[in-house]
């Protein structure tokens, strides 16, 4: 049976029980390090320079952003795909259908990283001339950190949006088994501050790549996460594997996950629900994933300047509330994130001791110089 139907998380490739219980205390490791490794790893796998630097600065930004989850961690899933030739390492993404702010891209079976940064570019060369431009995707593959296409039009001083549908990893609202995916949306704004204001959410409680993490690291999570194969709430992340789901962020994460999975898999003519295959679980096989992305060009509402100026008064306005008890008080989305990446470009990136363990067994498979720390 197809595995996003029964048991999407089985034969989860890289996934090993015994780093369930690994307990070792994790390494900082440079920046520049992390990047070096991951390209070395992506051109091993079959990727040219450019597309693997495209996909070593996804992963090394989402650490860099305290995304982990969607990190270093995934980088052997990626090439595995691409070494067994699941994964086109060359792409001819097209424009299949064309409006003047209405794009629908075909990946041609890339990595969604690869894809996702095209349709991205093209979406803001459209809003440059029309004000705004939306694009959806189809045959794709899983494409990261979704808050990384969104950013890419704050360059632009634009808004940035981006959405994708994934397999069948979170249940429905009042059910017990998967049935829809966790369908991430992520929003961009520019503002005036050292730090954009950056929405990147899941529509479960957790993504599923933070309970893969916490699986790795060995430790429990709170209750609510996920549910068992039995249907019933569990702290142990390894619970997910094989026949666990993810738990829907409430009624409106169900709501939000249908409306994202219709911008994205319907409109596009991507795969759906139960049709799309989990990405690591079956890595020869195409995954048909569909995403959306959208730029609004600021400046054809108001001068971005006086949009920034509007945009830091909101968040001054919110942050002069008073805290609650016991909270240190109000942080803004985007703003823990860019703590973050300071924090790490100064003291390197913090690996776990099973992720390295991870990295160095797909390094020997593949023959090439191990991360250096």
């Amino acid at each position: 049976m197809d595995a996003s139907r029964n048991g999407p998380w089985k034969a989860c490739s890289g996934f090993r029980k015994d780093m369930v219980m690994d307990k070792k205390a994790a390494q900082l490791v440079p920046v520049s390090d992390l990047r070096e490794f991951s390209v070395r790893s992506f051109t091993k796998s079959g990727l040219s320079k450019k597309y693997a630097e495209w996909m070593s600065d996804t992963l090394v930004q989402s650490e860099l952003r305290g995304v982990g989850s969607h990190g270093i961690v995934r980088l052997p899933f990626y090439c595995q795909r691409l070494l067994v030739k699941g994964t086109n390492p060359k792409p001819k993404v097209k424009v299949v259908r064309s409006k003047p702010s209405a794009l629908l891209i075909d990946g041609d079976n890339g990595l969604g990283q690869i894809i996702g940064i095209q349709a991205m570019e093209k979406v803001i060369a459209r809003a440059k001339r029309q004000g705004v431009c939306f694009a959806g995707v189809r045959n794709s593959c899983h494409f990261g950190m979704t808050a990384y296409y969104p950013m890419m039009a704050l360059r632009e001083g634009m808004i940035g949006i981006a959405g994708s549908n994934t397999a069948t990893v979170m249940a429905p609202w009042g059910g017990g088994k998967s049935a829809i995916g966790n369908n991430p949306l992520a929003i961009a704004i520019p503002t005036g501050k050292p730090y954009p204001l950056t929405l990147d959410m899941a529509m479960s409680v957790v993504s599923g790549g933070k309970v893969r993490l916490e699986a790795v690291k060995g430790t429990k999570i709170p209750f609510g996460w996920i549910l068992d194969e039995k249907g019933r709430p569990t702290d142990n992340p390894a619970d997910m594997f094989p026949n666990g789901t993810l738990l829907p962020m409430g009624y409106k994460g169900f709501g939000l996950a249908i409306m994202i999975e219709i911008l994205s898999g319907i409109l596009t003519q991507a795969a759906i629900l139960g049709e799309i295959k989990l990405w690591f679980d079956k890595p020869a096989e195409p995954v048909n994933l569909g995403h959306f992305f959208m730029a609004i060009d600021i400046g054809a509402f108001l001068p971005l300047e006086s949009f920034k100026a509007r945009v830091d008064g909101l968040i001054d306005t919110l942050k002069a509330s008073p805290p609650m008890e016991g909270s240190s008080g109000v942080t803004m989305p985007g703003e823990l994130e860019y703590l973050s990446e300071r924090k790490m470009l100064e003291e390197g990136i913090p690996i776990s001791g099973g992720v390295l363990q991870t990295l160095d067994d797909f390094a020997d498979r593949v023959r090439i110089a191990r991360l250096a720390r």
